[in-house]
């Protein structure tokens, strides 16, 4: 029997209640492309006020089935918008200065967000004729399609990259760090 260890999980919620209009409005307005990014205007905006509490519910609830001990809390740290193919964003990369992330689809279409398994080194001596089916062992990435209203959050130390869409694609891009102060 094979035991799993060392795990780490995604979610991916449908976020269906929403009206994106003003979200994908503002994304087209101030989101900088292939340039660093405003990191806390969508926090303080009114406009994002119910999306940014839901997005930290679902982080808390992520965070807590994790990390049962109640001496922390998480916080939204900072959120950002891209749109399109952003080159900051179609290239591996992680958050390692937060815990967790997560990323809203305002409009996605055939948007896909990629993950790498932080564990590449069990396997650099496999072959691909090795594997018949790929599973959680033996892939070198996971990739998961997203549409319009997904919510997908992870731990931030995931490399992960989008990979370019044909339609236009809108995202807002959310880090939550801890802090002491309990649930």
């Amino acid at each position: 029997m094979i035991e799993n260890i060392f795990s780490t999980g995604i979610t991916k919620a449908n976020l269906s209640g929403f009206d994106n209009k003003p979200f994908v409005e503002y994304a087209e307005e101030n989101s900088l492309q292939n340039a660093n990014k405003d990191m806390t205007s969508i926090l303080n905006d009114s406009k994002f006020n119910v999306l940014n509490g839901t997005v930290l519910d679902l982080m808390t609830e992520f965070y807590n089935k994790i990390y049962t001990d109640t001496k922390y809390k998480i916080y939204l740290k900072e959120a950002w918008t891209n749109v399109n193919n952003d080159k900051l964003i179609t290239f591996p990369h992680n958050h390692k200065e937060c815990l967790l992330s997560a990323v809203y689809y305002p409009l996605s279409t055939d948007g896909e967000i990629v993950f790498l398994n932080p564990m590449q080194s069990l396997l650099a001596r496999q072959n691909n004729d090795m594997v018949k089916d790929y599973n959680q062992y033996n892939s070198e990435y996971y990739r998961l399609k997203v549409s319009t209203g997904d919510l997908v959050i992870f731990n931030s130390m995931l490399y992960h990259f989008i990979t370019p869409s044909e339609f236009k694609r809108i995202s807002i891009a959310y880090n939550g760090d801890i802090k002491k102060g309990g649930n």
